[in-house]
C-alpha cells in the first residue's frame, strides 16, 4: 500500500505493514515543511469493505467521476501528476478555484497543505478502489525538484514507457487562481 504525504503532494510513501489487521505505517523521507522538524509519520487502518471510497468534499465535487475523466483525455497512457491537476481545473474550474481558496496552492505561496495535496490524495483513494492506476515515477517541469511524483492511468494499465509529462506538454501555472508563477517551470 502507498500513501501520499499530507503535507507533500508530491512525496509518494510506501507502507510498512505492523500488524495483522492491515495497519501500515508510513513516513515521510522530508525532514522540512511537517508541522514539527523531522520526519513525519502516520498510521492507516484498512477500511471496512463496505466504506464509500469518497465522502465531504471530495464526493460533493464528484471527484470519483471527475478526476478519471481528467486522466481519460490521455487514454492508454501514465500521466504525471501536474497534468492531471491542470486538466481537472481546466475542465471544472469553478471547483478548482474553490479547492484553491480552501487550501491554497504552492503557485501562489508556498504553504504545508494545498489543493494539490487534497487531489493527490484523493486520487491515492480512488487507486484503493481500482478507479484509478497509480504508478511512481520521475518528476519533470514544475515539480522537478522531486525525485518523484506520482503517475496516473486508468485501468488496464499501459505500458510505463506510454507517458505524458508535465514537461512534454511544456505547460504553465495559469490554471490556478492567483497564480505568481511566471511560467510552468518555476517553483
Amino acid at each position: 500500500m502507498r500513501e501520499v504525504c499530507h503535507f507533500h503532494a508530491d512525496e509518494d510513501v510506501a507502507g510498512i505493514r505492523i500488524n495483522d489487521s492491515g495497519e501500515q505505517s508510513f513516513t515521510c523521507p522530508r525532514t522540512t515543511g511537517h508541522p514539527v522538524p523531522g520526519k513525519y509519520s502516520w498510521l492507516v487502518a484498512p477500511e471496512p469493505a463496505d466504506l464509500p471510497g469518497l465522502s465531504g468534499l471530495a464526493e460533493e465535487l464528484g471527484l470519483r467521476v471527475a478526476l478519471p475523466a481528467a486522466i481519460g483525455l490521455y487514454p492508454g497512457r501514465w500521466v504525471e501528476y501536474g497534468v492531471v491537476e491542470a486538466a481537472y481545473a481546466a475542465a471544472n474550474p469553478k471547483d478548482f478555484g474553490l479547492l484553491v481558496e480552501r487550501y491554497g496552492h504552492t503557485a501562489i505561496k508556498a504553504k504545508q497543505y494545498t489543493a494539490s495535496a487534497f487531489i493527490a490524495a484523493t486520487l491515492g483513494r480512488l487507486s484503493r478502489s481500482g478507479d484509478v492506476l497509480f504508478h511512481a515515477g520521475p518528476a519533470t517541469g514544475r515539480w522537478n525538484y522531486n525525485s518523484q511524483i506520482s503517475w496516473w492511468s486508468l485501468p488496464p494499465a499501459p505500458d510505463w514507457e506510454q507517458r505524458t509529462s508535465w514537461l512534454d506538454l511544456g505547460q504553465s501555472m495559469d490554471y490556478v487562481p492567483g497564480n505568481t508563477e511566471t511560467h510552468g517551470e518555476d517553483v
